[in-house]
């Protein structure tokens, strides 16, 4: 089972590292958080490091359960804890910790949730895949002359007959 460590960060923090800031290219100078955490490693294409500020209206219960779909709903307890934080929080899921985390003064473990985790395990068959069928090209069909070129063949007989003829 996987889980999702919240931490409180007890260090003013400035720096955003996000799903979102990673997609956008943006690279951020993180704290030593491997140190803060007691662990030997920290892979930080898997952690959310923010101010909970960042999230304005919406409370990090919320976040929480719309980013990284917890198992279960979120206890009412650990509700209040995430929604009541202040300052930095990194969320850590358990393949970004290289060993299970024990936490120093500099970070404060929250909660830890277990993720969903899909439902079928077995290998899915594979798709049958049908060439596409070919498009024929395009009918084309054919386009008279314009209305215009009518109206000055039109014009060009009338003025030969006015020549013609002349005006009687």
């Amino acid at each position: 089972m996987s889980m999702l460590h919240i931490f409180a960060l007890n260090e003013p923090i400035s720096v955003t590292h996000t799903h979102l800031t990673r997609q956008k290219g943006e690279v951020a100078v993180l704290p030593p958080l491997a140190e803060w955490l007691g662990v030997e490693a920290i892979d930080t294409d898997e952690i959310e490091l923010f101010a909970v500020n960042d999230l304005s209206d919406m409370g990090l219960s919320d976040y929480i359960t719309l980013a990284f779909a917890p198992e279960t709903a979120i206890p009412a307890s650990t509700v209040t804890r995430l929604d009541a934080l202040e300052g930095a929080v990194l969320l850590a899921p358990d393949k970004a910790l290289s060993a299970p985390a024990t936490p120093g003064p500099k970070a404060t473990l929250i909660a830890s949730l277990a993720l969903a985790q899909a439902d079928h395990g077995a290998d899915l068959p594979k798709a049958k895949v049908a060439p596409l069928p070919s498009s024929a090209p395009p009918a084309r069909h054919e386009v008279g002359p314009p209305l215009a070129l009518y109206a000055l063949i039109a014009m060009a007989i009338l003025a030969a007959l006015i020549f013609f003829v002349g005006w009687s």
